[in-house]
């Protein structure tokens, strides 16, 4: 039996201090003020699903918000890690995530964990002065994977849907993908210059994460793969969130070819995906955070808020 089987969702605001359960903004970052540890979801049997959302300081809003997966080998990371800190200051929220690990769930829990951080800040919109119609996806690594899962989910669960604001979208209007993960058939093949050891880790990580090998079972990949996602997603609705995806040519924990291959499928699939190769770039390495690697991300995302109305939550491939 599932845990979520054996009790009824609890309502913590309602145990405890408001002051406590919803503490007052902070100023932690540049052009920022920040709300730290709000709960998204709540699923029995694990802790209460967290996120801290940075609005813009400036202007009135309704403001656009990323959302952000951290990386960490679908085993480590917290919601902190990124290169989104500067967004704030440019006019763009960004809701940073914390979603359960490898070592409390397998595929596709984290994948819910972000559909429901997602539909959460569409239902608290007004609240926070967002526009629940200019949402985009942003991950690094491990996180990239979860989210590039998610966007390419759309409105169809993958698994056990949490959160409570099921009636909202989950859709993604853009996709940024920093050096993730995408076929993890193939991250043997697409190795580069990394010792056999790290690899053997890798591989057994990934099994972990998704509870089969990729390798010997195909039928049970092909629901995981995020080509054969964005296939249907283009097949059943016509279209996609576009992509940019960024991964440097010296990295040697993930290997350039992985977003090469995604980059082919999903333009084959018929939605626009841009990959800009870092030169010099290892896995996560000081160049993603430089100020014109950022710079290309913002100018992504804009450009493509711009060619959607505000206000209206996204369907892929209305709007190209």
């Amino acid at each position: 039996m599932h845990p979520s089987e054996l009790l009824a969702p609890m309502d913590y605001a309602a145990l405890a201090p408001r002051a406590l359960t919803e503490p007052p903004p902070v100023s932690v970052l540049p052009g920022a003020r920040s709300h730290l540890n709000v709960p998204y979801a709540t699923v029995i049997g694990w802790r209460p699903l967290q996120l801290d959302l940075h609005l813009p300081d400036a202007g009135e809003g309704p403001f656009p918000v990323v959302v952000y997966a951290h990386g960490g080998s679908f085993l480590g990371g917290i919601k902190a890690l990124g290169c989104w800190y500067d967004l704030p200051a440019r006019g763009i929220a960004v809701a940073s995530v914390a979603y359960r690990l490898a070592g409390e769930v397998r595929f596709p829990d984290p994948v819910e964990d972000l559909r429901a951080a997602i539909r959460w800040l569409r239902a608290h919109a007004g609240r926070y002065g967002l526009d629940p119609g200019r949402v985009a996806g942003w991950g690094g690594s491990a996180g990239a994977y979860l989210m590039m899962m998610a966007a390419l989910t759309w409105d169809e669960p993958l698994g056990r849907v949490v959160g409570e604001h099921t009636g909202e979208s989950a859709a993604l209007s853009a996709v940024v993908d920093h050096y993730g993960v995408a076929d993890l058939a193939r991250i043997r093949e697409d190795a580069s210059g990394g010792p056999e050891e790290e690899i053997l880790a890798a591989e057994r990580i990934l099994r972990h994460f998704l509870g089969f090998d990729p390798r010997a079972e195909p039928d049970l990949w092909a629901g995981a793969d995020p080509v054969r996602r964005a296939e249907r997603l283009v097949a059943r609705h016509g279209g996609g969130p576009p992509f940019l995806i960024m991964h440097g040519d010296a990295d040697r924990r993930v290997g350039l070819a992985q977003s090469r291959r995604l980059h082919a499928g999903l333009t084959a699939a018929g939605i626009d995906a841009e990959l800009v190769v870092l030169p010099g770039a290892d896995h996560a390495g000081p160049e993603f955070a430089a100020p014109e690697s950022v710079d290309r991300v913002v100018d992504f995302l804009w450009r493509t808020w711009r060619a959607a109305p505000a206000g209206t939550p996204a369907v892929p491939g209305a709007a190209r």
